[in-house]
């Protein structure tokens, strides 16, 4: 499984020289030990224990240009000026970005405070409401940054729904595709340009949240942040923290709860509220769509795959 992470960012080398040279190029102390964390679908993240405490690790994919890399450490540090609760970032020589060369390849980095907790994936523990109303108002102080940061494009994102439809539809089982193939007509019909436009985190879903040991969240991974109908926050949310595979009121409920405590900072255009259900099931086709093709053909059979792909199909059947 290590491999398959490793891949990610072309290295087969030890991560425990790799470690001690980081921890001297952003003066952490001394190298205690190390750790690969095996969630994600993009980069290669790792915790580093030192005599001055643990720190977290994200080593960005050869997939991302070196510019993508620019990007994600400023839309953070952005994030934590604006009072978002997102883990402090750590400084070397060379700034937040980090470039370390080694006898293999090219590292592209970032060092973080490790949160003493775990995702909510990880942890597989419930989310109370208090924390999805605090994850609700940490949704609205990211859609009110002023920035506008370079597009990138996420196959998982909502706008990008009838492209990835057209190149893995075939792939889907037919109930599934019989339920997500009029959704393509629906998604036109949104006439999303013409929706208010904000950035976004773009993926406030269990693995990107973290509960601490004082029960504070924390919001990670500004990866796939964009320029984006300011819905997509909210719809994103909806088809995982806020739903509720078993009760369909409860998610309802739980949606109706976070949008009031959303909307003590943004208020929500009538036209936003009416599209949002439609958005929703998008992020559930989504869900479907994706997992399906990262299982059958790039062989993804983690439990985090499986995870998204089966809430996926709960969330659209409760949508019918």
């Amino acid at each position: 499984m290590e491999s398959v992470f490793k891949q990610r960012i072309g290295f087969n080398g030890n991560l425990k020289e790799i470690s001690k040279i980081i921890c001297r190029n952003f003066n952490l102390g001394d190298f205690l030990g190390c750790e690969i964390i095996l969630i994600g679908y993009e980069d290669f993240n790792f915790s580093l224990k030192t005599a001055n405490g643990k720190f977290f690790v994200k080593v960005f994919s050869n997939k991302r240009t070196l510019d993508d890399c620019k990007r994600n450490v400023d839309v953070v540090v952005k994030s934590i000026e604006a009072g978002v609760s997102v883990p402090k970032l750590y400084k070397s020589e060379q700034g937040y970005l980090h470039i370390l060369k080694s006898d293999q390849s090219t590292l592209r980095l970032c060092v973080m405070d490790f949160i003493d907790g775990k995702d909510f994936f990880t942890s597989k523990a419930a989310v109370t409401k208090e924390d999805m109303l605090s994850l609700a108002y940490q949704a609205s102080l990211i859609n009110f940054i002023n920035i506008k940061p370079p597009k990138i494009y996420d196959s998982w994102a909502i706008t990008n729904f009838p492209l990835e439809f057209e190149k893995k539809s075939q792939y889907l089982e037919k109930k599934d595709f019989d339920i997500i193939k009029p959704l393509v007509e629906k998604f036109r019909n949104l006439t999303i340009e013409t929706l208010p436009n904000c950035f976004a985190h773009g993926d406030i879903i269990r693995t990107n949240v973290i509960k601490d040991k004082n029960d504070k969240i924390w919001i990670v991974d500004f990866s796939v942040s964009n320029y984006y109908p300011r819905i997509q926050e909210l719809a994103v949310l909806a088809c995982d923290i806020l739903f509720n595979k078993n009760n369909k009121k409860k998610s309802e409920q739980n949606l109706k709860d976070a949008l009031e405590e959303y909307q003590k900072l943004i208020k929500l255009t009538r036209r936003e509220l009416e599209s949002l259900p439609t958005y929703i099931k998008l992020a559930h086709a989504m869900h479907v769509l994706c997992a399906t093709y990262e299982k059958k053909v790039n062989n993804n059979n983690t439990e985090e795959n499986e995870y998204f792909l089966n809430i996926g199909k709960f969330g659209l059947r409760q949508m019918e």
